[in-house]
């Protein structure tokens, strides 16, 4: 009876040393778990050791224990060496793509910007376990192309002092940190995350010129109606944002790489026109967003030198009767759909509302003489759910109605762009979308930064030229997943130590 007890209670040490193999290797980040589970089973086993002593004492004494001896220490060397083998492995990894058309690989162009990084990159991952496997295996395609690449995974649930050390707002949020330099993005895809290794790495962050002197929405004021919140998105995307008064200035500055007009109220004078005029034709980038105004044009100098420029925001109102805020009576079109063959809006998803828009044309006409090429991003749904009202009156009485002869039929574009190979102009039907009010409205200040990084040419890699996938992923599900592991770490070591002992136990006989 006795021995029987000790036979069972040495099954189950071994039992718990399989188990024990099977946590370290599933949930190795558990280490207080995996340690306290290591220390209970040694200790079992000392105690079986000194239980059993006398058997054991005739099992030291014995030849076979020599050769098993000799067998294990053999073991223990190779161990060793196979060991030092994964080590260096791990340290200059590598790997081959089989996929149909290199899905699992870094662009060409990511490879060659990382190749250019000569100082160590460091990425914090915050996010819940179950979104961190596929961000760190994304991660570790960097970590093979550059190998003094660093990968944290922070579970946000776990870390809250991190979470509010690094103010993480979204859940999974990716801190990347280059040459005393960070950047926090979503890590949605690899053309998110080269972008953001770009803009840590630059060696000079663009600048960017908010005018001021005629009423514009100011990036320093704190109220509904600043620009506060907007700027800081854009100081934190490493964005060196000023305000600048074009009325002071003879010229303007080299360093200026974007000129950005939000909502003036009132018009500029003809000097600053002239400035923006030669800026342009200098290669200078410009941003003008408006407002419709129902009592007066406060800006007509302004649209007329965009007029001359190829693009037109009209004085009118944006009617959108199927897709609108709640409660807007069409006023504040929502939209939900977006050009994608377009960098900005290439992989935006949106939804962005425009609280009393204006709508835009294009002359295309004057940008082919020009050489430049226009494109229009946002719009409203077909006529007739959708129009651009032209009569104030009718705004004014709240009584709009589409009339053939002077109202425009939507789809009516609310943004546009002109470009050329030097100069990038972004008009905007609206200037309320990003004011400190709707700080809420995380769409409609992703689609203003796209927007900007698109003017000052930081969308580098939003052309990435990635095959089309057509091999299906596979999907497993968690009773599959149980299923593989228990019969690969458990079930199958299980039947071949069982198999063994038979075997061994036959020998013996024969």
């Amino acid at each position: 009876m006795k021995n029987n007890l000790k036979s069972l209670l040495w099954i189950c040490n071994i039992i718990f040393y399989l188990m024990l193999v099977a946590t370290w290797i599933a949930i190795p980040d558990e280490i207080t778990l995996n340690l306290s589970f290591t220390v209970f089973n040694l200790c079992f086993s000392s105690l079986m050791i000194i239980w059993d002593r006398e058997r054991f004492s005739s099992i030291y004494k014995s030849y076979k224990f020599k050769a098993f001896s000799d067998t294990l220490i053999s073991s223990f060397l190779i161990f060793c060496i196979l060991g030092l083998i994964n080590y260096w492995v791990f340290k200059h990894p590598s790997f081959i793509d089989l996929s149909k058309n290199n899905n699992n690989s870094l662009t060409d162009q990511t490879v060659q910007i990382l190749k250019s990084l000569e100082q160590p990159i460091s990425f914090k991952v915050f996010s819940n376990k179950q979104q961190m496997a596929p961000i760190k295996a994304l991660l570790e395609m960097y970590r093979y192309a550059k190998r003094d690449t660093t990968i944290d995974l922070i579970d946000v649930e776990l870390r809250p002092d991190l979470v509010k050390k690094h103010e993480v707002i979204n859940s999974p949020t990716l801190l990347v940190q280059y040459n005393n330099r960070s950047v926090k993005i979503l890590p949605k895809s690899e053309l998110n995350i080269t972008n953001a290794l770009l803009r840590v790495s630059r060696e000079k962050d663009p600048v960017l010129f908010f005018t001021t002197g005629h009423g514009e929405a100011d990036i320093k004021d704190k109220s509904d109606n600043g620009l506060m919140s907007f700027a800081k998105l854009l100081e934190g995307h490493l964005f060196d944002v000023q305000s600048q008064n074009l009325a002071t200035l003879d010229t303007l500055s080299e360093k200026a790489q974007v000129i950005i007009i939000w909502g003036p109220q009132s018009d500029f004078h003809d000097h600053e026109i002239e400035l923006l005029d030669s800026y342009l034709k200098n290669g200078g980038q410009l941003v003008v967003a408006l407002d419709p105004n129902f009592s007066k044009d406060p800006v007509p100098k302004l649209r007329s030198f965009l007029k001359s420029q190829g693009i037109k925001i009209n004085n009118d109102l944006v009617i959108d009767s199927l897709n609108h805020y709640s409660g807007s009576q069409g006023t504040i079109p929502l939209i939900k759909k977006f050009e994608k063959d377009h960098l900005i809006v290439s992989q935006f998803k949106g939804p962005v509302f425009f609280p009393l828009a204006s709508s835009i044309e294009l002359d295309h006409d004057l940008l082919k003489k020009k050489k430049m090429s226009g494109k229009t991003l946002v719009h409203t749904t077909s006529f007739p759910a959708s129009w651009a009202e032209k009569s104030t009156k009718e705004i004014i009485s709240s009584k709009v109605t589409f009339h053939e002869d002077k109202d425009m039929k939507g789809p009516i574009p609310i943004m546009a762009t002109i470009e050329s190979n030097d100069s990038r102009i972004l008009v905007i039907g609206n200037a309320r979308f990003i004011l400190n009010g709707y700080n809420t409205f995380g769409q409609n200040f992703l689609l203003a930064l796209n927007s900007l990084s698109w003017v000052t040419y930081q969308d580098r890699l939003i052309s990435f030229n990635l095959p089309s996938i057509k091999d299906e992923p596979v999907f497993i599900s968690s009773p599959q997943l149980g299923v593989i592991f228990y019969f690969s770490v458990i079930f199958l070591p299980l039947s071949l130590m069982g198999a063994s002992v038979f075997f061994y136990r036959r020998r013996l006989v024969l």
